[in-house]
């Protein structure tokens, strides 16, 4: 589950990015839970150790910088987001804080799920992992159910739609599972993740994607998926685009 913090001190800005947040995390992920805070001092007594921080910069008493860097040395792997009208502080946040992003109030929806998903994505190094319900499979030649599967996104190599079942199909190195669902809800789903369409009903993970070639994409595991030639362009450009965020966002 993805525990998120919003510090703000402002109702009407704290009411601002809860509205426009939920609805966002609603569209790509099925478990999380916000917790307000008005002020870094509360936020610094919390037990709960958050994945995504959302923080005002100026807040009566103990700031966001501040907050920040007592946070960051209790938990490096936390991402703020610093929400403000105080450019001049970024800087200091960049260099004590390591933000993870800056929105400038009042938030926007566009620019919330631009960082959202950047966020997720770089969740993928943690092992976020995605839950599935319903889901059948076989194993040692026995037929098996589980009401709930979790999965590591990285884990996961495409999905593919089939039709007569009104089933995906989850493909991973090691395991094929299949579950009810639509491409098309799944697409919007994954869609932060790294994800792309290859052709009608397959969705590829573009993190085990090692080559393209021709009409075909070449997994990291040996396997192959069909590429369809009205897509080519777009998904070698869907690809080089997940590959410099990730340049990005590690650093090279």
């Amino acid at each position: 589950m993805l525990q998120i913090a919003v510090c703000e001190d402002e109702q009407a800005d704290r009411d601002n990015l809860i509205g426009i947040l939920k609805p966002l995390l609603d569209k790509y992920t099925e478990e999380y839970r916000i917790t307000n805070f008005t002020s870094g001092g509360e936020l610094l007594q919390s037990d709960d150790r958050f994945h995504l921080i959302f923080m005002d910069i100026m807040m009566e008493g103990r700031n966001g910088i501040e907050t920040g860097q007592e946070l960051y040395s209790q938990n490096h792997s936390a991402k703020i987001i610093y929400t403000t009208n105080f450019g001049q502080y970024c800087m200091d946040a960049v260099n004590t804080v390591h933000a993870f992003a800056f929105l400038e109030k009042p938030v926007s929806a566009e620019a919330l799920e631009e960082q959202l998903q950047a966020f997720l994505r770089q969740c993928r190094k943690e092992e976020v992992r995605l839950e599935f319900r319903n889901v059948s499979y076989e194993e040692n030649g026995v037929q098996s159910e589980k009401p709930t599967l979790l999965l590591p996104i990285d884990t996961i190599l495409y999905f593919e739609y089939i039709k007569a079942k009104k089933k995906v199909k989850i493909v991973t190195e090691n395991m094929v599972y299949e579950y009810p669902d639509a491409i098309s809800g799944l697409e919007e789903r994954m869609q932060p993740y790294g994800f792309e369409i290859s052709c009608r009903g397959i969705l590829v993970n573009l993190c085990n994607v090692a080559k393209i070639k021709g009409y075909e994409i070449i997994l990291k595991d040996g396997g192959t998926v069909p590429l369809s030639q009205k897509r080519v362009s777009q998904f070698k450009k869907m690809l080089n685009e997940y590959i410099h965020n990730m340049d990005e966002h590690n650093g090279v």
